[in-house]
C-alpha cells in the first residue's frame, strides 16, 4: 500500500508541459489562427515558440517574414475573436512577440515569455497573425507553416490547470477497475465450471467493463508520457476515447435490452429486424461523438471533451434512452412475474439513474467555472461508469435476484422469440 501511495505521490511531483505542434496556411481572409489553449494556476506560467516552412520555399529566396504570437487571457480572448481586422484582434492581447520565418526552412527565433496571473487560475489562449499580410502579398502557394509550441505551467512543475491530478485518478482507477474486472472474471469463470453456461448479459456487461478497463489504460499510460514529453502517445488517446464510447455503447444496449424483458420475459428475438436499427443508430451515434471528440480536442470554443455538437448528440440520444428505456419498463413490469419484479425495481432506478447522469454532468459543467469543467467531466464519468457498473455486477452475478428469474439466455444476440 505504501508503495502505491508513493507511486501516486511520484505522479504528481513530476515535471509537465504541453508540447503542440501545428499547421497553418495564411490565406487573402485567413490571416489570424488560432493555435492552442492552456490553463495556469494561480502564479506563472511560461511558453516557447518557433516557426518554420514545412518545406523550403521555391517562389521565394533571400526573404523573411515577421509574423506575430499573441497570448490572451480567458476574458480578453472573446474580444478578439469579435473584432474582423487583424490588427485590432491584437489589441487585447497581454503577451505579444515576433517571429522572422526564414525561406531556407529553418526553424525561426524562439520567442519566449511569462504568463502571470494573481486573482485566479487562468485559461491562456494563443494566436499566430499575419496582420501586415507579408506572406499573402507574396504568393498563394507557398508551403503550410509550422508552428510549435510548449507551455509549462506553474513553477514548471504542472499539467494545463484543468488536467492536474488526473494521472493520480486514472492510476487510481486502474487500481481499481483491475480489481473489479479480475474478481468477477474470477466467478463468472467458477460459475460457468460449475453450471458450464454463462447468461448473455452478463457477457455484456464484462465487455463493457473490459473496454473502460482498456480506456483507463490506454489514458493512464497516455498521461504519463505526456508527463515527460509533453505530447504523449496519440495512438493511445484515441483508444482510450473509443474504449470509453464502446464500454457506453454496450452498458446501454443492455439495459435497454433487459428493460424490454430480455431473458426476463422472453429469452430469445423473433423479430431481431426491430432491433438492428436500434444497434446500427446507437453504434453510429456512439462513433460519431468519438470522431468529434477526437478531431476537436483543441478547439478554442471547448474546455471539456463534450462540449459542443458531440456532447449534444449525448445529451439528446440519452434522453432519447432514457424514454425508451420506461416505456419498455412499463411494458416489461406488466407483463412479467411477480418474482421479478423483485430484480426489476432496483435495476430501473440505477439503470434509469445512469442514463440520465450524462445530461445532468453536462449541465452541471455549465455551471461550473470554464477552467474546472474538464476535471468535473472527466472525474463525473469516470465516477458515474465505475459506480454503474459495480452495481450492475452485484445485480447480476452471484446469487441474486436475477439469477432466480433469468431465461439464461446463451449466446448474445438469439434468433427466435420464446416464452
Amino acid at each position: 500500500m505504501l508503495k502505491v501511495l508513493y507511486i501516486v505521490c511520484l505522479f504528481a511531483v513530476i515535471s509537465y508541459s504541453k508540447v503542440v505542434y501545428k499547421t497553418i496556411n495564411f490565406k487573402k481572409n485567413n490571416n489570424f489562427h488560432y493555435i492552442s489553449k492552456f490553463g495556469v494556476s494561480i502564479g506563472q506560467g511560461s511558453y516557447e515558440v518557433k516557426v518554420r516552412f514545412k518545406k523550403k520555399p521555391t517562389q521565394v529566396s533571400g526573404r523573411t517574414f515577421n509574423l506575430h504570437v499573441g497570448f490572451y487571457l480567458d476574458t480578453a480572448w472573446p474580444l478578439a475573436m469579435d473584432e474582423t481586422d487583424c490588427k485590432e484582434k491584437l489589441k487585447p492581447a497581454l503577451s505579444y512577440n515576433s517571429l522572422i520565418l526564414r525561406d531556407d526552412g529553418s526553424w525561426s527565433n524562439i520567442a519566449e515569455g511569462a504568463l502571470r496571473q494573481k486573482t485566479r487560475p487562468y485559461v491562456w489562449f494563443m494566436a499566430v497573425s499575419d496582420c501586415n499580410g507579408e506572406l499573402i502579398s507574396t504568393t498563394d502557394t507557398l508551403p503550410s507553416i509550422e508552428v510549435y509550441v510548449k507551455f509549462r505551467g506553474n513553477n514548471n512543475t504542472q499539467f494545463s490547470h484543468e488536467e492536474i491530478g488526473l494521472l493520480g485518478l486514472y492510476f487510481l482507477a486502474f487500481i481499481a477497475y483491475s480489481g473489479i474486472l479480475g474478481y468477477n472474471v474470477y466467478n463468472c469463470y467458477m460459475d460457468f465450471q460449475k453450471t458450464e453456461r454463462l447468461d448473455s448479459p452478463i457477457l455484456i456487461l464484462l465487455i463493457a467493463v473490459g473496454c473502460e478497463f482498456i480506456s483507463i489504460l490506454s489514458i493512464m499510460i497516455n498521461l504519463w508520457v505526456y508527463s515527460y514529453d509533453g505530447e504523449g502517445i496519440k495512438f493511445l488517446h484515441v483508444v482510450g476515447i473509443i474504449a470509453e464510447v464502446a464500454s457506453q455503447f454496450f452498458l446501454s444496449i443492455l439495459l435497454i435490452l433487459i428493460s424490454w424483458g430480455w431473458t426476463i420475459t422472453y429469452l430469445e428475438f423473433g423479430d431481431i429486424e426491430i432491433y438492428i436499427p436500434l444497434l446500427i443508430l446507437l453504434l453510429v451515434m456512439h462513433l460519431l461523438v468519438a470522431g468529434l471528440t477526437q478531431l476537436t480536442s483543441d478547439e478554442y470554443s471547448k474546455y471539456y471533451d463534450y462540449e459542443g455538437v458531440q456532447g449534444l448528440v449525448l445529451v439528446i440520444s440519452r434522453l432519447g434512452m432514457f424514454a425508451y428505456f420506461l416505456y419498455g419498463m412499463k411494458d416489461t413490469y406488466a407483463k412479467c412475474r411477480t418474482k421479478a419484479r423483485v430484480f426489476l425495481k432496483p435495476f430501473a432506478i440505477y439503470a434509469g439513474t445512469y442514463l440520465v447522469s450524462f445530461p445532468v454532468l453536462v449541465m452541471i459543467c455549465q455551471i461550473c467555472a470554464h477552467y474546472v469543467r474538464h476535471k468535473v467531466m472527466t472525474i463525473g464519468s469516470i465516477a458515474v461508469q465505475s459506480i454503474a457498473m459495480c452495481i450492475l455486477l452485484r445485480l447480476f452475478i452471484g446469487k441474486t435476484s436475477y439469477t432466480q428469474v433469468s431465461k439464461h439466455g446463451g449466446t448474445i444476440l438469439p434468433g427466435g422469440k420464446g416464452d
